[in-house]
């Protein structure tokens, strides 16, 4: 063997059967799991990723269909709390990437606190913190907030309908940024001017959602939008989702689901660019989740139209680009993935993005995974010149939820 590539392997290899060792010590058990007595795999099929039951039990308020009337409250079930975090090896090596610092160690990767549970039979919520860590060598650091905390209202009328309020991921996003199963993120969905809400963060306000006939889903939002809006800026960002699934299932796991998304609203330009009133900006989308055997197919198109002056250019930013993400589920322990992203943007701008991404997780419990990924980036200089931005990252990591 060559003696150069000898240390690197021997660590690889520590690393594996550290992790496997590991793996088969733990015995965690996260929120619903513990409240309802079922494995994690009832409503995953490869957490986070929601399976067609988990799917069904989100938009049902955290309860179990047809089952209402034996659901027990907080104050009846056992402490609804759980945590998530992740721990691994990770490698990332920039070229032309100002102010990244390049990265080649053992790190704990950040920590997630859930609560949620019913606070009545028909009222529901969810609450995710993240708190406070200081970045230093061997520990990924991340800012304090409140990434989710809202209350689902069950059965408000017919037709399954339900309000979610507070402040949520919400349903424009077609495939989950909170669930996803890579480490690499959508590149479309984080796309956004300076300073604006990309897809991929959460919003505050107020959300409905419906069931029509023929399998068909609407949904329909009111949220604050943009982070550069004033806090005395009356919201008036607003959206529409409308999916339809053939077959049984929810498209996640079985059934084929397509979804169409608009989204229109109003934003200020980043306050480090000349003050200017609120523009209107637009996103419009297509999404699709395929399933055949024990493959999945999830596509997203996404294109977006935003005012010169939110960008400081003499020219309106038109943009458009998506992913494309193949899933192979052999067994309930084992899923691997392959991703492309793509985002294309104006002339004016140019700095297009394209990404792929491949991994795999292998599961020795249902909420403890060992995770392997593999992700290479670039970015175009556009128009301002100069070369081409590049990203290699490489992660394995126990990823674990209890």
């Amino acid at each position: 063997m060559n003696h150069r590539l000898l240390k690197p392997t021997l660590l690889l290899a520590l690393l594996v059967g550290g992790m496997w060792v590991l793996a088969l010590q733990a015995n965690a058990i996260p929120v619903f799991a513990r409240k309802y007595g079922f494995n994690c795999s009832m409503c995953h099929s490869h957490f986070p990723r929601l399976n067609d039951f988990g799917y069904r039990f989100r938009q049902h308020g955290y309860r179990l269909p047809s089952r209402e009337d034996e659901e027990r409250t907080i104050l009846e079930s056992p402490p609804p709390f759980a945590m998530r975090s992740s721990a691994g090896f990770n490698v990332e090596k920039y070229k032309n990437v100002a102010g990244a610092t390049d990265v080649q160690q053992f790190q704990v990767n950040g920590l997630d606190i859930l609560s949620a549970g019913l606070i009545t039979r028909s009222i529901g919520y969810l609450m995710v913190y993240v708190p406070q860590i200081n970045a230093s060598r061997g520990v990924a650091g991340q800012d304090a907030t409140m990434e989710m905390l809202n209350v689902v209202f069950s059965d408000v009328g017919a037709r399954g309908l339900s309000i979610r309020a507070g402040r949520f991921e919400p349903a424009y996003v077609a495939f989950s940024v909170k669930r996803i199963l890579s480490v690499a993120p959508y590149e479309i969905y984080d796309f956004s001017f300076p300073g604006g809400a990309p897809f991929s963060e959460t919003q505050e306000g107020i959300e409905i959602n419906g069931e029509a006939s023929g399998n068909v889903r609407w949904m329909l939002g009111w949220v604050n939008g943009s982070g550069t809006n004033r806090a005395n800026d009356m919201p008036t960002d607003v959206y529409v989702r409308v999916t339809k699934v053939f077959g049984e299932g929810e498209g996640q796991t079985a059934g084929q689901r397509i979804g169409l998304v608009g989204y229109m609203g109003q934003a200020r330009p980043d306050p480090s660019l000349p003050p200017a009133d609120r523009k209107a900006i637009t996103r419009f989308g297509i999404d699709a989740s395929f399933n055949f055997q024990q493959w999945n197919l999830g596509i997203q198109w996404l294109a977006g139209k935003d005012p010169a002056a939110l960008w400081n250019a003499a020219e309106d930013m038109k943009f458009w680009g998506g992913f494309a993400e193949l899933m192979y589920l052999p067994t309930v322990d084992l899923v691997g993935f392959a991703r492309y992203d793509w985002v294309k943007t104006s002339s004016f701008y140019g700095r297009d993005v394209a990404r792929w991404t491949i991994g795999v997780r292998k599961y020795f419990e249902d909420n403890l995974a060992l995770h392997v990924e593999y992700s290479f980036r670039k970015r175009e200089p556009g128009s301002s010149g100069g070369a081409r931005e590049e990203e290699n990252t490489f992660t394995v990591r126990l990823d674990l939820g209890y």
